[in-house]
Order: structure tokens, then C-alpha cells, then sequence
């Protein structure tokens, strides 16, 4: 059904984890046959690469630290208990909302940048 893997090759898919220059490099393309406008245009959208809140193994810590104290005391906490979880959950859905619309941008950029490349192959 798939392909084999191949090992000690770099897997492109993975290219949003990659800054613009180390991809370049994996893929061993020379800078010279780039577009400089198009290799500044992705290090910029790399540059703006979101930082993903509930990655924090601190706040995601301190969460739920929060959480239990607010379950322990139920009776008296049940609002702040509701609210803290709507807003726990809004904060995932900010964060993920946040890095799917970079990663897109990001990818669009990747594929601005070696689309010229392929087409002339």
C-alpha cells in the first residue's frame, strides 16, 4: 500500500519544523538558483512562527494544579470552576487556531519558494 522508507533520507514532510536555510540545505539546493524575495518571505513567516501556549509544561502544570484546587472545592467554586475550564479550553482552541493558520502560510511560502524549481526539472 505505501512506499518503503527510506532510511538517513530527511523527510520534506516535516518542513514545518524546519527553518528555510537548514531546508534548503537538507534538500542540498544552492542559494544562488533561489529567489531572494521568496527565501526573505519565508524566514519572515519562520520569524513569526507562533509559540503554542499549552506546549508550556509549566502552564499546562499550573492548569491543572488550578483545576483540582477549583474540583476540591466544589460547592463554593462551582462558577469559577466553569469558568476556568471555558477558558482553558478557549485557550487550545487559540493556540491550535493560531499554528494551523502559520503552518498553512508557512507552507504556501515553502511551495512559493520550490514550485520554480520543480517546474523548470
Amino acid at each position: 500500500m505505501y512506499p518503503p522508507k527510506k532510511v538517513g533520507v530527511d523527510p520534506v514532510w516535516s518542513y514545518t519544523e524546519v527553518c528555510p536555510g537548514d531546508l534548503i540545505k537538507s534538500l542540498r539546493l544552492e542559494h544562488a538558483a533561489m529567489n531572494k524575495d521568496e527565501v526573505l518571505r519565508a524566514e519572515w513567516f519562520w520569524s513569526r512562527r507562533p509559540n503554542v501556549l499549552c506546549a508550556s509544561l509549566i502552564s499546562f502544570f499550573f492548569y491543572i494544579i488550578v483545576l483540582v484546587c477549583l474540583i476540591y472545592c466544589l460547592p463554593q467554586s462551582a462558577s469559577f470552576l466553569i469558568g476556568w475550564i471555558v477558558a482553558g479550553a478557549s485557550c487550545v482552541f487559540v493556540d491550535c487556531f493560531r499554528f494551523e493558520r502559520w503552518q498553512k502560510e508557512y507552507a504556501s511560502s515553502i511551495k512559493r519558494l520550490f514550485f520554480p524549481l520543480l517546474k523548470h526539472e
